[in-house]
C-alpha cells in the first residue's frame, strides 16, 4: 500500500510539474481595405529540441482592444526544419464569417512525440478590423525531461505494487 501512494504521489508531482508554457501573442494585424487582409506569420515561434520530446499547444484568436477578435485563422503549421516534417494544428472552434466579422477561434494540436531538430510554427488568416489589432495567443508545452522520467517511474511503481498485493 505504501508503495502504491509513493508512486500516486510522484505521478501527481511528475503531472504539475510536467512542462515549460511559452506564450507567443500578436495583436497586430489591421484590415484597411474593408474586406479582410490576409497575414502569413512565418517562424513565429522557433526551438531546437536534442531529442524526441512531447509536445502540445493551443492558439486562440485575440482582439487588441476588445474582447471579441475579428481575426480568422487559416492554417497553424509546426514545421520541422531539419527534416522538412510539417504538422497541422486542428481547428476546434471556428466561426461562419460569411455570416458575422467577429468571433473567437481555437486551435489545437493533442499531444504527439516530436523528433529532434529544430522547429518552427507559422500562422496565416485574414484579419478583418481596421480599428483594433487583431491576431493571437499561442501556448505551447514542453514537457521537461526529467519530469517524464518521473512519470515513468511511477507508473512502473505502481504495476510494481499492483504485482505484489496480487501475489500476497
Amino acid at each position: 500500500m505504501k508503495a502504491l501512494f509513493a508512486a500516486a504521489a510522484a505521478l501527481v508531482l511528475a503531472a504539475s510539474a510536467s512542462a515549460n508554457t511559452v506564450t507567443v501573442s500578436n495583436t497586430t494585424h489591421k484590415d484597411p481595405t474593408g474586406f479582410g487582409t490576409a497575414f502569413t506569420d512565418s517562424d513565429v515561434y522557433t526551438f531546437t529540441l536534442t531529442s524526441d520530446t512531447w509536445f502540445s499547444g493551443q492558439l486562440n484568436t485575440a482582439g487588441k482592444l476588445s474582447s471579441v477578435p475579428a481575426v480568422d485563422i487559416n492554417a497553424v503549421t509546426l514545421s520541422n526544419l531539419t527534416t522538412g516534417e510539417s504538422i497541422s494544428w486542428s481547428q476546434v472552434l471556428g466561426v461562419d464569417w460569411s455570416a458575422k466579422r467577429v468571433g473567437l477561434e481555437q486551435w489545437a494540436l493533442s499531444p504527439l512525440q516530436l523528433d529532434a531538430g529544430t522547429w518552427s510554427l507559422s500562422i496565416s488568416g485574414v484579419s478583418y478590423s481596421n480599428k483594433q489589432g487583431n491576431g493571437y495567443n499561442v501556448a505551447v508545452a514542453l514537457p521537461e525531461p526529467g519530469s517524464v522520467a518521473l512519470a515513468f517511474a511511477a507508473v512502473a511503481g505502481a504495476l510494481v505494487a499492483s504485482r505484489r498485493r496480487k501475489s500476497a
